[in-house]
């Protein structure tokens, strides 16, 4: 037999973990689409090239052309030929996961905000998570036969929430206090476009220094 104080416990336990199943949004739940899925050599395909130039110029020309579209320089290591960078950090109320379904449905996130705003207003949940978002790009580079470098670069999107606190009413005016544990995903991006634009501002860059070179 429990005493009441502790059915009164276990009463509260259950209700506040049936409010915080409920006030979760979960990707299964709304039917997220996932982009397509690519082998290890399609992906290696997109994201390698071969440029015109040698290992200095190349190297050069990729730091310059990164600094230009804005990604902040974490790693140089010319003796091995990596670059590291990350962009800027926003908020976002979706994560990494749901960015392609996101782009093929532009109600989506009304969709979450509407949830949330009803969760909220039922006293079932905390509302809409926020998202810390970035991207994390890491070149290689590397001498390929005369005059000829070998170029990878890799971009991965991250994202993070925080634990999350929050109180509702149960039984009799209860405050019951929950707690979302932490979330963090990460992708790696494998839109052919970003890596297509990357790679010809880099051989631009690369053709604009041998040319300097050539006038001294």
């Amino acid at each position: 037999m429990l005493r009441p104080h502790k059915k009164k416990y276990l009463a509260g336990l259950l209700l506040l973990t049936a409010v915080a199943l409920s006030g979760c949004i979960t990707t299964k739940e709304l039917g997220i689409m996932q982009p397509p899925q690519l082998s290890a050599r399609q992906r290696e395909a997109m994201q390698t090239k071969e440029l015109p130039g040698d290992f200095n110029t190349a190297f050069a020309a990729t730091i310059s052309v990164l600094q230009d579209e804005g990604w902040q320089l974490d790693t140089v290591d010319k003796p091995s030929g990596i670059i590291q960078a990350s962009s800027l950090r926003f908020q976002d109320i979706i994560g990494p996961y749901e960015d392609y379904h996101a782009s093929h449905d532009p109600e989506y996130r009304k969709k979450l905000q509407k949830r949330a705003k009803k969760s909220v207003k039922k006293n079932k949940g905390p509302g809409l998570l926020e998202w810390t978002r970035w991207e994390q790009l890491s070149v290689h580079i590397e001498p390929w036969g005369t005059n000829t470098v070998r170029e990878r670069i890799t971009i991965t999107k991250y994202g993070t929430v925080p634990s999350n606190t929050y109180s509702v009413k149960g039984k009799q005016d209860q405050q019951l206090v929950g707690t979302i544990g932490g979330k963090e995903q990460s992708i790696i991006i494998d839109n052919p476009t970003r890596y297509q634009y990357l790679f010809q501002q880099i051989r631009r860059a690369i053709f604009v220094r041998q040319g300097l070179t050539k006038q001294k």
